[in-house]
């Protein structure tokens, strides 16, 4: 229970208990881990399935990263909500926290890469590709021709199709904690705060005008949090294990012979890959805080993947790889984590 003191008036609201909160914790990591690591993340191209979790845009600078900032926001927030404010300051501090507690759900059901990344990860899953806008291809033609971005219900109802043809209720889990009009009222600023309701007026005219237990809208902030809290974690366990992996050449391409090398981030996290091909050339992608490096690889909208840049084909090639003289050793550049170059024939073990 939580006592809110407002105008005087003591009230108490439920609280979920501590076993609520775990067992809705593990029900949504149960639920997203086939996506961020699937059983067979090759037969559909393991780079598609890098792409999705790397959110390939095509080439940046630092600093136009959204998610990065939204990380950095949830933490300031979730900080502020741990803070015991004084009263001094806060005459009102109980609903402070509330307050707090609306900015962090508004951000949660806002920010764009749940949902891209998760409609990547199920069109991954469905064979359908990878693309930066992932919603597009399910757009009504009158849709597609907006300017304007589609709102978190329609991603919604687009993930709930995918989830659906995958096996996997994603958008089940956005039931959970999203609420159109509690996004509306927050987004809008059309709310005031009770001892025991969050209220909206619904415009001036008050024409629909609505309110909420707080106890309800503590649960699907609760839920929010756990929600977000799980994607950040399956998306860093994710790139954890496949950052153990650095340092090797995969073998990835079985008629040109290349071979794919895991990079990794300060904290050995996956944050790109480079194919070695073996006429020396390179096809790398990279995303880490200082922007994005996207050389001998480009976003293929049409074809809903990421080509890579092979460089020049042989004159006459060999039996060995189109990019291959006929009589000539290939020519792999050196592992970046490594320093040492690999061979096609060295390698036993493909993408886990």
């Amino acid at each position: 229970m939580i006592t809110i003191l407002h105008g005087g008036e003591q009230k108490k609201v439920p609280l979920m208990t501590e076993d609520d909160i775990a067992a809705i914790r593990d029900r949504y990591v149960k639920t997203l881990t086939p996506l961020f690591l699937p059983e067979d993340p090759i037969s559909h191209d393991i780079v598609r399935y890098f792409a999705s979790l790397l959110r390939i845009v095509g080439m940046e600078d630092a600093g136009w990263d959204p998610h990065l900032e939204s990380r950095a926001l949830f933490e300031d927030l979730n900080s502020l909500l741990q803070i015991d404010f004084p009263k001094n300051c806060f005459p009102a501090s109980d609903l402070t926290t509330w307050r707090l507690g609306l900015l962090f759900y508004s951000h949660i059901v806002e920010m764009d890469a749940p949902y891209e990344v998760l409609t990547n990860l199920l069109r991954f899953r469905l064979g359908k590709g990878y693309s930066p806008n992932p919603y597009y291809m399910f757009l009504s033609e009158k849709e597609k021709n907006r300017n304007s971005r589609i709102s978190p219900r329609r991603k919604i109802k687009i993930l709930r199709e995918l989830g659906n043809a995958a096996g996997i209720p994603v958008a089940e889990l956005f039931d959970e904690f999203y609420n159109s009009d509690l996004r509306n009222a927050i987004s809008h600023s059309d709310f005031t705060l009770t001892s025991e309701n969050f209220r909206c007026r619904g415009g001036s005219g008050a024409w629909q005008a609505f309110s909420l237990p707080l106890a309800r809208v503590n649960e699907v902030i609760t839920k929010a949090k756990l929600f977000v809290g799980a994607f950040f974690g399956l998306d860093r366990e994710a790139r954890r294990i496949w950052g153990i992996h650095k340092h090797r050449a995969i073998p990835y391409d079985a008629t040109y012979k290349g071979l794919m090398e895991v990079l990794v981030d300060r904290d050995d996290l996956l944050c790109g890959f480079k194919v070695h091909w073996p006429n020396n050339s390179e096809s790398v992608y990279r995303r880490t805080a200082d922007g994005i490096e996207m050389t001998n690889c480009m976003l293929d909208l049409k074809n809903a993947t990421i080509q890579l840049m092979v460089g020049l084909y042989a004159r006459k090639p060999g039996t060995f790889s189109p990019l291959v003289e006929e009589l000539q050793p290939p020519v792999y550049t050196a592992l970046e984590g490594a320093g040492h170059i690999p061979g096609w024939e060295t390698q036993t073990d493909h993408a886990p």
